[in-house]
């Protein structure tokens, strides 16, 4: 979901492609302030999506944290998404206690 959202978010921000294309009327403080609310957005996305699964990973699957870390870190929603499913629906015993 991250990368989607970053990608779309990329690829529907026409001003900083303009602001590239003239490089005429180049006008820093505009490049500027547009890079600023793309950083703030995608950092602000990483931390209330990628954050939360990277921790549940890495506590529940002590053998092996760093794999698992990066898996989710990499397919966030859909790790939380299996989580939630085997934890609370299927209510697997022992299941990863948090």
């Amino acid at each position: 979901m991250v990368f989607l959202s970053s990608v779309i978010l990329l690829l529907n921000n026409s001003r900083i492609t303009e602001n590239f294309k003239n490089t005429i009327d180049l006008n820093t403080k505009n490049i500027i302030i547009n890079n600023s609310y793309i950083i703030t957005y995608l950092s602000s996305l990483l931390l209330f999506t990628t954050i939360p699964a990277v921790l549940v990973a890495v506590n529940c699957n002590p053998k092996n944290p760093i794999f698992y870390g990066l898996l989710a870190f990499i397919f966030s929603d859909i790790y939380l998404l299996q989580w939630s499913i085997k934890k609370f629906i299927f209510r697997y015993g022992n299941y990863c206690k948090l």
